[in-house]
């Protein structure tokens, strides 16, 4: 009697249906008849296999300038940093990275591979909103950039928007069970609220082409400027599952993500999300509050999400 086909990269192909598949084969097998040594290797495997788990971290870490209400990224960087090698994320989307910034993450950050390029020439000039995956985890197998606009294939600006937008995204394949996963960073525009509704169902857009080859499930970070009631996140919340500070469960918040730079509470805003695919299960979410001398070292808190793809 054949047992049960062990390759690692199937292991949660099907989902939900795998969990049956596993427990029909143990009730209809003969574990007398097997080999004590082959029982000794397999089953643990079988009895204690988990789905992986990722941990993504979302940081708008403030563009590299003169502020007076917080220290130069000179000295902001030295927390942010430590920041995130405490937390040890599988996954980062950071945003408003300037050139610079992003060279100094990547030197920090060795163990992680950065893509991303910046907004305003598609290169290096104006902010990124890259991803940095850990590559102990990941290999990524396709990645881009495109524009929050009418013509997202090149640098532009959307809508009634400030400035140019951008989202960049990546699928990153495990090495532990092999799954794709699609990961999108961006950031929407502070000021156009029909740029913020119109990049909310470009994201959808993209999504559903690039699905079109490689279905995977996604998991969606960034900077939205947009607060939980608005009409962008409303509309992103009909197409993904909201993995932070869902409007159905009120207490997987933890409270605002945008500081102003402030200790008071004034200017304290929900802006920053997790979205994914209906497969996306959190485990944990959190939003980290770390001070920094007189304030912060950002003008938005870094979020976490501990989560597995089912």
């Amino acid at each position: 009697m054949k047992f049960l086909n062990f390759e690692t990269n199937n292991c949660f192909e099907k989902h939900s249906n795998n969990t049956c598949k596993i427990k029909a084969t143990f009730e209809h097998t003969s574990f007398s008849n097997m080999p004590l040594k082959f029982l000794l290797v397999f089953l643990p495997f079988l009895v204690f296999a988990q789905p992986e788990q990722h941990k993504a971290l979302s940081y708008n870490i403030r563009y590299d300038g003169h502020t007076d209400l917080a220290p130069d990224w000179t000295a902001r960087k030295i927390p942010i940093i430590a920041q995130i090698k405490a937390q040890v994320p599988t996954i980062i989307g950071f945003q408003e990275v300037l050139y610079s910034q992003f060279t100094d993450l990547k030197a920090a950050l060795p163990s992680y591979l950065a893509i991303g390029v910046g907004r305003d020439d598609g290169q290096t000039a104006g902010e990124f909103s890259p991803i940095f995956y850990d590559t102990t985890r990941y290999v990524c197998q396709q990645s881009g950039t495109f524009w929050l606009s009418l013509t997202p294939e090149k640098p532009s600006k959307g809508w009634d928007a400030a400035l140019n937008r951008i989202c960049t995204y990546a699928l990153l394949e495990s090495k532990r069970d092999h799954q794709m996963l699609w990961v999108f960073n961006t950031h929407f525009d502070h000021i156009g609220e029909e740029a913020r509704l119109q990049s909310a169902q470009l994201l959808q857009k993209k999504y559903t082409e690039l699905q079109q080859n490689h279905p995977a499930p996604i998991l969606l970070m960034g900077d939205f400027n947009a607060e939980p009631d608005s009409f962008p996140i409303v509309n992103l919340r009909k197409s993904f599952k909201d993995l932070s500070c869902g409007m159905r469960h009120p207490e997987l918040c933890s409270g605002p993500t945008f500081n102003a730079f402030t200790i008071s509470n004034t200017d304290d805003k929900i802006i920053d999300y997790f979205f994914g695919s209906a497969s996306l299960v959190q485990i944990k979410y959190e939003v980290l509050r770390d001070t920094f001398e007189r304030s912060y070292p950002s003008d938005h808190f870094p979020i976490v999400l501990n989560f597995i793809s089912l």
